[in-house]
C-alpha cells in the first residue's frame, strides 16, 4: 500500500466514522433553558472571555452588565476585527463560520449574526455536519432544575446519553443531602440516604457513567470518605465506570466568573491506589495539566480498569494534543479513548471534531507509513477497523453499551 493511498483512506473513513462524544455538557433542545446554540453563545464561551479580560484593559464588572448580545458584539470586535484570531479558541469560531459558508470579508458582528440566526440551525443538523452518532451530557442530580430534564421523554435518548455528575457531594454536600434525604426512608444514615437518591437517579436518567472533576485535596478527601466506599461499591452493582477528570482548581481568578477556573495539582499515585483497591471498578480518566500525562500513560498500562480519554480543557490545544497523542499510541498501542469535545455550545462540536481529527489524521498516517515500511500487510479493513475504534467503539466496549 502506498503513501498516498493510505492518506486518502484515513481521511475517507475518518469524515464517515460516527462518533461517540463521551463527554460534552450539551442538552437537547427540549431543555430550553440549557440548551445552546448560535453564534451569540458561542462567543460567550468562557474561554473566549477568559482571553478577552487578559487581552484588554476592559472594565470587567461593566462587561458582566451586558446582556449576551452585547457581550457577544464585544468579544466579536476586540477578538476578530482588532485583534487577529489566532488562538485555538477563536479559530473554533472561525471554523464553524468557514463550515456553515458564512462569509465575515467585509461585515460587522451584527451582519455576521443575522447570517448565522438565518439559518436555522437544528441540533440534528450540527451532529450531521460534525458525524456525531451520540453525545455524553453532564447531568448533576443535586441542581433540581437541570435534573428536570428526565421527567420529560420528549427528546432523543438516543443521540443524547446520560452520566451521573457527583461533584456536589464534594462541593455541596449539605445541599445535597438535603435533597437525597427527601427520597429516602432511612432517617439517620447519610451514606445510605445518598445511596438510595443515585439508585433512584439511576433509574429515571440510565446513566453510562458517573463522574467527578477533583483536584489533590478532594480526591484524598474522596478516598478516604466512608460515603466514596459505599458509592464505589453502588456503582460496581450498577456496572457503571467513575469518570475522574483529575487537577482541576476553582476560582483562581473568582472576578472571572466561570472563566476564571485554572489548573491544580493531582497526585497520579492515589489513582493507582484506587485502581488497585478497587480492582473490579472501571475508571476514565482524564487530567487536566501537561505535567500529568507521562504517568498517567504509564499507569494506563499498568491498570486494566483504567481507560484513558481525551484531551480536557486546557490540554486541548492542537501543539499539546500531537506530541501527547503519539506518546500514548507509542505506550498504549490503540486501547485508548482518544478525545471528547467537552463541548457546551451544540455549535462547538463542528470545530472541535474538525480540529482533532486532522491531528489524528497526520499521526495515524505517519504511524501507518512505519508499519508498510516493516512489511506490515496493512489493508482498508485494518485502517477502517482501528479508526472506528478510537472514535466509538472503544468508548463503547469499556461503557458496554450498543
Amino acid at each position: 500500500m502506498k503513501k498516498v493511498e493510505v492518506q486518502t483512506i484515513v481521511n475517507n473513513t475518518l469524515n464517515k466514522i460516527k462518533i461517540l462524544d463521551i463527554h460534552t455538557h450539551l442538552f437537547p433542545p427540549q431543555h430550553e433553558k440549557y440548551y445552546l446554540s448560535g453564534l451569540v453563545e458561542t462567543l460567550n464561551y468562557h474561554y473566549l472571555i477568559a482571553e478577552l479580560f487578559v487581552s484588554t484593559n476592559i472594565n470587567i464588572e461593566k462587561f458582566k452588565s451586558l446582556d449576551k448580545l452585547q457581550k457577544a458584539e464585544v468579544v466579536w470586535n476586540e477578538l476578530f476585527d482588532k485583534r487577529t484570531p489566532i488562538s485555538e479558541a477563536c479559530k473554533g469560531v472561525l471554523t464553524i463560520l468557514k463550515s456553515l459558508s458564512i462569509p465575515i470579508k467585509d461585515k460587522n458582528f451584527s451582519q455576521i449574526n443575522k447570517l448565522y440566526c438565518g439559518l436555522k440551525l437544528t441540533d440534528k443538523e450540527i451532529f450531521k455536519k460534525s458525524n456525531i452518532d451520540s453525545i455524553v451530557m453532564t447531568n448533576n442530580p443535586f441542581n433540581e432544575d437541570e435534573w428536570s430534564i428526565f421527567s420529560s421523554k420528549a427528546w432523543d435518548k438516543k443521540r443524547y446519553r446520560s452520566s451521573l455528575r457527583l461533584d456536589s457531594l464534594m462541593l455541596e454536600f449539605n445541599k445535597s443531602i438535603s435533597i437525597a434525604q427527601n427520597f429516602s426512608n432511612e432517617t439517620s444514615n447519610k451514606s445510605i440516604q445518598i445511596i438510595d437518591y443515585l439508585e433512584l437517579c439511576f433509574q429515571k436518567s440510565q446513566p453510562i457513567y458517573a463522574a467527578i472533576s477533583l483536584d489533590t485535596e478532594k480526591f484524598r478527601e474522596m478516598l478516604k470518605s466512608d460515603l466514596w466506599k459505599e458509592i464505589l461499591k453502588w456503582l460496581l452493582r450498577k456496572n457503571l465506570p467513575l469518570s475522574l477528570m483529575l487537577g482541576v482548581k476553582r476560582g483562581v481568578n473568582k472576578s472571572f466568573d466561570e472563566a476564571g477556573d485554572g489548573i491544580g495539582n493531582i497526585d497520579l499515585k492515589d489513582l493507582s491506589k484506587l485502581c488497585n483497591n478497587y480492582p473490579e471498578n472501571k475508571f476514565l480518566v482524564t487530567c487536566l495539566s501537561l505535567n500529568d500525562q507521562h504517568e498517567l500513560t504509564v499507569l494506563g498500562r499498568k491498570h486494566q480498569n483504567l481507560k484513558i480519554f481525551g484531551f480536557w480543557w486546557f490540554m486541548n490545544q492542537p501543539s499539546i494534543i500531537e506530541p501527547i497523542l503519539k506518546m500514548r499510541i507509542d505506550l498504549l498501542g490503540l486501547s485508548l479513548i482518544p478525545q471528547h469535545s467537552d463541548a457546551r455550545i451544540t455549535d462547538q462540536l463542528i470545530y472541535k471534531w474538525s480540529h482533532f481529527k486532522k491531528i489524528l489524521s497526520s499521526v495515524m498516517i505517519e504511524n501507518y507509513e512505519h508499519l508498510i515500511k516493516k512489511n506490515y500487510p496493512l489493508s482498508k479493513e485494518i485502517i477502517n477497523r482501528d479508526l472506528n475504534n478510537l472514535l466509538s467503539d472503544n468508548a463503547k466496549n469499556f461503557l458496554r453499551i450498543k
